[in-house]
């Protein structure tokens, strides 16, 4: 198998338009998350498309990111935010959604977010903000927590 080849074919079928496309978007997905390498997350990333309606598949894609479990996992994650957008922001939306959910992945994303480079840091912060702006009741504490501890 070879894992660039992988890669290109969940960026192909990112739209998950039809059962062929969803097919091979779950075979490379698995085929990716089966070399276990978390450098490749940032790659598993780049399968999230804004335009798909195939909600259930792409959560998929989500699970799959979140085995990869702990700093390293989170790191990977956080690197693929900048070229997720535009296209994908939802996603990377949601991705932080989960991370603000889950109380010891928050704790490894500050040291996360200390890591990594300014614009990685801007892109995050900004989706952080948006989310408590959408949600002030329930996240605004979470991300407050995670902002106070990376400036």
């Amino acid at each position: 198998m070879d894992i660039k080849d992988e890669i290109r074919k969940l960026q192909k079928n990112r739209l998950l338009r039809n059962i062929n496309e969803v097919h091979a978007f779950e075979e490379a997905i698995e085929n990716i998350i089966s070399v276990q390498d978390v450098i490749l997350v940032k790659d598993l990333c780049s399968g999230f498309d804004d335009q798909t309606d195939n909600h259930e598949v792409m959560f998929g894609l989500i699970h799959a990111i979140e085995g990869f479990e702990g700093e390293e996992g989170l790191c990977e994650m956080a690197k693929a935010v900048p070229d997720m957008l535009p296209h994908a922001k939802e996603w990377a939306t949601t991705l932080h959604y989960r991370i603000l959910n889950h109380v010891p992945s928050r704790k490894l994303y500050v040291k996360v977010l200390k890591r990594v480079n300014l614009k990685v840091k801007n892109n995050i912060v900004e989706i952080l903000k948006e989310i408590k702006i959408e949600d002030p009741g329930r996240f605004e504490g979470a991300v407050n927590e995670i902002l106070s501890n990376v400036k």
